[in-house]
C-alpha cells in the first residue's frame, strides 16, 4: 500500500474504438466491483508521468479472474486509450484474503502427458475465457494454448503432478 492506494492491476492494451482498455491483474479481480456492489469501485489511479492521475469508472466486466474490460471517464477513443496502455492501476480497495484463486490454478505445474507424443510440457498457467478453459504450455520452447475438456483426460496422477491426455490430431 503507498498513499492509501493499493496495486490493482495494469492496463494491458485497447479494446476497440470506444475507450474501453483490458485490464490484467496477477491476482483475483473482485466480482462485482463497481457501483452498489460489496466490492464498489468508483475510481481508479493510474501512473501516469509518476503521479496518481484519478478516473472515475463508468464501466467494468470481468473476462476471467485475472483480466477485466473498464471503460473510464475522460476515455472516450482508441486515441486516447492508447496513451494509457501499460499503465500501472492502483484503487482504495485493499485485497481480501477472501477472494482466492480459481480452482483451476492447482493444475499449474502438472506435466502434460500426450497418448501420441509423451511429454508435451508442463502448465504454466490455465484461464477460463467464460467457461473455455484454456491450459498454457510451453510445447518445443514455443507458448502453446490448448483448449481443455474433460475428455481429453485419460489419468491423473496427483502425486507425480501429471496430467496424461489423448488430444485430438493437430493440437501438437
Amino acid at each position: 500500500m503507498k498513499n492509501g492506494l493499493y496495486p490493482f492491476g495494469k492496463i494491458a492494451k485497447t479494446h476497440g474504438y470506444s475507450g474501453v482498455l483490458v485490464v490484467v491483474s496477477d491476482r483475483p479481480l473482485p466480482d462485482p466491483p463497481h457501483r452498489g456492489g460489496s466490492n464498489e469501485l468508483n475510481e481508479i489511479f493510474l501512473i501516469i508521468d509518476g503521479l496518481y492521475v484519478p478516473f472515475p469508472v463508468i464501466e467494468f466486466t470481468l473476462l476471467t479472474d485475472t483480466s477485466a474490460h473498464i471503460k473510464l471517464e475522460f476515455v472516450n477513443n482508441q486515441t486516447d486509450a492508447v496513451k494509457l496502455a501499460g499503465c500501472e492501476i492502483f484503487s482504495t480497495m485493499e485485497p481480501s484474503d477472501d477472494c482466492p484463486r480459481s480452482d483451476l490454478d492447482q493444475w499449474i505445474g502438472y506435466t502434460i502427458h500426450d497418448s501420441k507424443h509423451g511429454k508435451v510440457g508442463v502448465i504454466q498457467k490455465v484461464e477460463d475465457y467464460k467457461g473455455n478453459i484454456v491450459i498454457n504450455i510451453v510445447y518445443e520452447k514455443k507458448e502453446t494454448l490448448i483448449s481443455f475438456f474433460p475428455e481429453l483426460v485419460t489419468n491423473i496422477d496427483d502425486d507425480a503432478k501429471i496430467l496424461n491426455i489423448t488430444a485430438p490430431d493437430g493440437y501438437f
